[in-house]
Parts: C-alpha cells; sequence; structure tokens
C-alpha cells in the first residue's frame, strides 16, 4: 500500500471493495468535566499527552489494544488538527494513547436526529485529472499524494472515477457550504451518510467498504462545522 499497511476495512468505500470486518470503531469523547485527558499507559498515572474535547471524534484501536486492563483503552486520535487536514506533507499518522473507557461513547450508539433537523449532500461529477494540480506516490500515474496541494487519503484505489465539486450542510433549515480544501483529500466520497445527534452536537458519518478505506466523520456543533476526522485502521 502507498500510504498505510491495511488490515480490515469497512468504511468510506469508493471503488476498490472488501468483505473484512473492521478492528477499529469511532466514538466521541464524553465526560462530565467537558474534556479528557489522553496518556502514554493504561492508568491514571501515566503522563499526560494530550487533552480532547467533548464530542471529539477518536477511533478506539481494536486491532493492537495494548493493555491487559480493561478499564483503559487505546485510542487513535488527533491532536488540535480538527479537519484532519495535510498540506504537502508525508506526515499522516494519527497519534495513539490511552484514555478511561468512561470518558467515550460509541458514534453510533447516539441518538439518530430528525432528517428534516440535519443532512448533508454532495454534488458529484466524473472526475478530470487535468482540472487539479496532481502530484503521485512513487513517480508513479497511479496513485495520487496530493491534489491541489492536499494529501489524498485515497490513494490505494488509484486515480478517482468521481469527483465531490460541492459540498453543504443543512442544519435546522440553514445552509451551510464546506470549503473546497475539505473536499480535496476524500475528492472521490459518495452520497452516502448516517445521521447522529448528541445534545447539540450533529455527526454525519460515511462509508461502505473499500481497500481505499477510511472513516470519515463530519461533526456540527453551535451550528457550524466543527471537525471533518478523516482516519483509518493500522
Amino acid at each position: 500500500m502507498f500510504l498505510r499497511k491495511i488490515y480490515l476495512f469497512i468504511f468510506f468505500g469508493f471503488i476498490c471493495l472488501s468483505t473484512s470486518i473492521s478492528k477499529a470503531q469511532p466514538y466521541i469523547i464524553s465526560s462530565k468535566e467537558g474534556y479528557t485527558h489522553v496518556r502514554t499507559g493504561a492508568s491514571a498515572k501515566s503522563k499526560i499527552i494530550a487533552k480532547l474535547k467533548e464530542n471529539t471524534i477518536i477511533l478506539l484501536d481494536e486491532i493492537d489494544e495494548g493493555s491487559e486492563n480493561e478499564d483503559w483503552k487505546k485510542i487513535l486520535f488527533y491532536n488540535e488538527r480538527p479537519f484532519s487536514i495535510l498540506e504537502e506533507t508525508d506526515h499522516i499518522e494519527m497519534e495513539t494513547g490511552f484514555i478511561h473507557k468512561s470518558q467515550m461513547k460509541e458514534l453510533t450508539a447516539l441518538k439518530k436526529p430528525n432528517s428534516e433537523v440535519f443532512s448533508m449532500d454532495f454534488e458529484i461529477k466524473a472526475f478530470r485529472k487535468q482540472d487539479y494540480r496532481l502530484t503521485y506516490h512513487d513517480e508513479s500515474s497511479y496513485a495520487p499524494k496530493t491534489i491541489n496541494g492536499f494529501h489524498y487519503y485515497l490513494a490505494d484505489c488509484g486515480l478517482p472515477k468521481t469527483a465531490v465539486i460541492k459540498a453543504t450542510a443543512t442544519l435546522n433549515g440553514q445552509k451551510l457550504h464546506i470549503p473546497q480544501k475539505y473536499i480535496l483529500g476524500i475528492i472521490s466520497a459518495q452520497n452516502r451518510f448516517e445521521y447522529y445527534q448528541n445534545g447539540n452536537h450533529y455527526f454525519a458519518y460515511q462509508g461502505v467498504d473499500g481497500s481505499c478505506f477510511n472513516y470519515v466523520v463530519w461533526v456540527f456543533s453551535d451550528g457550524k462545522l466543527s471537525q471533518r476526522f478523516v482516519g483509518w485502521e493500522y
């Protein structure tokens, strides 16, 4: 693989299909304090390496739980990078650490909002590489490394067949336009969403099987986009 060693996949599926079962799951930070500390080890005495706010998207690492203490869970997360934006860089890894299981909730266990309250929509057309500035992995013309200067997360499936050219969300009757820079890294996404709600926080969760697998979660808080999580399993 061009980007990372991939094990088992379920999400964001674009072109290549797989029937494997996922070994990482998206969760949100859920704490009465409004945040939680991420630590180097499975103990409250371990060093703090990050502070994640309530409703931040993380992945529970079920491939390598890394601890015999079932009360502590190994997670994959971004620290101070809420939109997973990567510009002209090879450093794509998420950080890892431990949090107590009481500080997280499974995303898909949250309630589902009324479709009239929250939805997302992509305008999609055929991808034409001449419309974009592309760089490639390994000097090939198959696996894009960047599109218009932004890291492309789905290079394992080669050049996109389709392109998202416009993305909007509707929240409580208000149209919210998604900046194009948040689309470039996942440009071959499709109009497949699952919707969840936690208080005044809304989540649009995308995906189908694929060896170009990524988890993608759009988070809207207080009437605006607050996070775009793009993650994968190691």
